[in-house]
Parts: structure tokens; C-alpha cells; sequence
């Protein structure tokens, strides 16, 4: 069995160690529920910093990924010597989220071997998921299973990827020889649990994510013949859905989730808008087209390197977002838009690179012999898949919502996969 090679030598037992750092991380998602994204920030960095003095060395490997996330960080410093120290700070706190997950990632893989850290996603998953669901029956009532998408969205949180990564690791671990789970049993109740949880979500960006994942995991555990069967099935549904909801013109009950399915890449798609309502009900789209002529406003310099921490994006009007009317904002629900206008073409660029060499990563992993190599990879390539997707719809590389993702994506890249 594949297991990392360097292991953080501390002293005391290696278990209680291992279980108080992922304590801290579970602390850390239940906290995202109820505190700001600034204190959570704080959280992270202190986190990474508990772990670099136990270990009193840093992991900054595979030495390609870590510049790719550093590189524009330390240039958009020098873009930001005219900003105002506060957007300075603001725009900081955002851009510097993946540098410091990734890192994070990198020294959680010199303490838990490949099978440790799965299994304690698996348990943290479920506590979170619980945890959901039992926030969501206080809050919202028994009625937010009748109707989530009316009933229980947002009333404790958008969601957490963590209970995606736990039904998947129960769902497909001993398709590669892993003993995580003892019995049938806890792995029928950990998919089911979890499963809860994500319709509890109510959220299309997780039930896509949770898509990407089982894809890429029946790649390599269902029959050739059963995929491209089950392939057109799902095609041909979501044309199905696509006709049904186009002769209907408003939210039911019956079609609520199932509208804003087929018709988020209209609400999402890049364009102007000058009517006040149409701008709030497509408003994703209007504020990534304002970031674009944000960006060709730009100089030639600004253009390659982007604005800075500080650059903001202006509306030309005032919009209402979570609870106060906005002319200009210094973050965007398009993540690459937000770096085009951040971090410039350049930007673009190695964020390209960085999920090329990401899945690069992943694909070693998926053609290997050893099994767990082989799960490790597929997780690794749907992590990718799933931050690329939601980062085009929630800037999911600069969004603590995502943590886990990022964190998991550094802890795989850095010594599950790579050569050292």
C-alpha cells in the first residue's frame, strides 16, 4: 500500500496530533456558518502558522504550483502602491486565500498518510452534514425537505464541500482497496447523510460539483458500455428538462431548481444591461461584463499586470448586495474576471497553468497501478474540475466557502503524487 514517505516526527502521539489538526479544520467550516470571512482568514493563516512552528520547516512542493499561486501575489503588491490602504488590505485578504490553503495543503501532507486523511474527511463530513441539517430543521422547520430551494437556501449557510468529499469517499474507497469504513452499514448511512445535506444545500454550483466528481470516479470503475449508456440518459434528460422548463415561466414548487438548472448560463452570461431589474436578476452577468471594460480601461501595464489589490470594478449604478447598495465592488462572483482585472492577462495565464498542471497531476495518479495512487488521482482531478467550474460562478479560488478544496488539491499535488 502507497503511503507518503516523510512523516512529521513530534513529540507525543502522533494521533492526538493529527486528530487536533483536523478538530481546528472541522472548527473551521462550522465557523465559516457564523462568522465573517475575515476572521476565518485570520483562522487559516494562524492555522498554517501552528503548523510551520511544530514542524519548524516549510513544504513547498511541487515548487511549479507554488509559484504559480505566489508569483501574481508578489506582483499585484508592486500594481498596488497607489491604492488606498484599505481596498489594499481588502484586495490582500482575497487574492492571498489560495497561497495560504495551498501551502496549508503542502504541510498536511507531511503529517497524515494518503488513507488518515481521507478518513478524516469522511468523519468530517458527516459532523458537518449533521451539524446542517439539524441547524436547517431549527431554523427553517421540517418544511425545508418539502422545498429546500424556498424553504432552507441560505438559512444557515450556501453549503460545504466537505460532505460532497465524504459521500464520495464512502461511496467509492473500497473500489480501490481502502479499509476506511468497517461495515456496509456506515457506508450506506455516510452516502445517505451527506446526500441530505447537499439537496438541504439547495445549491446547483454543489449538485454540479458532486456530478464532476461521480464522472470522473466511474471513469475508471464502470464498465465502458454502462458509461456511454448512462452518459446519453443524463443528456437526454437535461434536453428533456430544457424543453419542459422553456414552456414555463415562472418558480413552482414543482420546477424551481430545476429552472435555475437549466437557465443558469443565461443568468451567468456576459453582457450589459441598463434596465435596474434586469441587472438584479442577471446581476452575474452585468458585473463580469463591468469587470471587462474595468480591464480595458486599464493601461498597457495594467492591462499585463492588472490593477493591483486595490482595483475596484465600477457599476455604474447602485445595486443592493447582502444588505447594502453597492456603486463599485472589490470582488466578483466570476473568478477569472476577478483576476483579469486584479492580477491582469498575466494572471490569467498562470491560473491556466496552475489547473493544467493540476490535472497533469491528477492523470498521473489515474493511470497508475497502485490503487490508492489511482483514487488520489481521481480526486485530485475532480478537485480540479470543481474549483475551476465554481470559481467561473462563485470565485471559488478566492472564496473560504471552498477551503477544503484547495486545501486538499495542496495536501495531493504536494506528496501523494509528486516525486520527491
Amino acid at each position: 500500500m502507497f503511503k507518503i514517505k516523510q512523516i512529521i516526527k513530534v513529540p507525543g502521539k502522533a494521533v492526538f496530533i493529527r486528530a487536533f489538526l483536523m478538530a481546528l479544520l472541522f472548527a473551521f467550516m462550522v465557523l465559516y456558518f457564523f462568522v465573517s470571512n475575515k476572521i476565518i482568514w485570520i483562522l487559516y493563516l494562524l492555522y498554517l502558522g501552528l503548523i510551520l512552528l511544530s514542524r519548524m520547516k516549510l513544504m513547498l512542493k511541487p515548487e511549479l504550483i507554488t509559484i504559480l499561486v505566489l508569483l501574481p501575489l508578489l506582483w499585484g503588491f508592486f500594481m498596488s502602491l497607489n491604492s488606498d490602504f484599505y481596498h489594499f488590505v481588502q484586495g490582500f485578504f482575497y487574492l492571498s486565500i489560495p497561497v495560504i490553503l495551498i501551502i496549508t495543503g503542502f504541510q498536511i501532507s507531511k503529517i497524515f498518510t494518503a488513507e488518515q486523511y481521507f478518513s478524516y474527511l469522511l468523519k468530517i463530513g458527516n459532523l458537518v452534514a449533521l451539524l446542517f441539517i439539524v441547524l436547517t430543521i431549527f431554523r427553517a422547520g421540517f418544511g425545508a425537505f418539502i422545498s429546500p430551494y424556498t424553504e432552507s437556501r441560505f438559512v444557515v449557510a450556501s453549503g460545504a464541500p466537505v460532505c460532497i468529499m465524504s459521500l464520495l469517499i464512502a461511496a467509492y474507497s473500497e473500489h480501490f482497496d481502502l479499509k476506511i469504513l468497517k461495515t456496509s452499514r456506515v457506508r450506506y448511512l455516510t452516502i445517505l447523510l451527506n446526500l441530505i445535506a447537499i439537496y438541504l444545500f439547495a445549491s446547483r454550483t454543489y449538485w454540479v460539483i458532486l456530478f464532476l466528481f461521480i464522472f470522473f470516479f466511474s471513469i475508471k470503475t464502470m464498465k465502458k458500455d454502462k458509461l456511454i449508456f448512462y452518459g446519453f440518459l443524463v443528456i437526454g434528460c437535461l434536453l428533456l428538462m430544457t424543453a419542459v422548463i422553456n414552456s414555463r415561466t415562472g418558480l413552482t414548487f414543482q420546477n424551481s431548481f430545476l429552472y435555475k438548472l437549466v437557465w443558469s448560463f443565461t443568468e451567468i452570461r456576459v453582457g450589459n444591461l441598463s434596465n435596474y431589474e434586469d441587472i438584479n436578476t442577471y446581476y452575474r452577468g452585468y458585473e463580469a461584463y463591468k469587470s471587462w471594460i474595468t480591464f480595458t480601461e486599464g493601461t498597457f501595464l495594467q492591462k499585463i499586470f492588472g490593477g493591483g489589490y486595490g482595483k475596484l470594478v465600477s457599476l455604474d449604478t447602485e445595486v443592493l448586495l447582502d444588505g447594502k447598495y453597492w456603486s463599485e465592488v472589490p470582488w466578483v462572483h466570476n473568478g477569472f474576471f476577478f483576476i483579469l482585472v486584479k492580477q491582469g492577462v498575466l494572471g490569467i495565464i498562470f491560473v491556466l497553468l496552475f489547473f493544467w498542471r493540476i490535472a497533469k497531476t491528477g492523470m498521473k495518479g489515474f493511470n497508475d497501478l497502485n490503487p490508492l495512487k489511482q483514487f488520489s488521482g481521481l480526486f485530485l482531478l475532480g478537485c480540479a474540475a470543481s474549483m475551476f467550474t465554481a470559481n467561473y460562478v462563485v470565485c471559488a479560488l478566492f472564496s473560504h466557502e471552498m477551503a477544503i478544496l484547495i486545501i486538499t488539491t495542496g495536501f495531493l499535488s504536494g506528496a501523494i503524487l509528486h516525486d520527491t
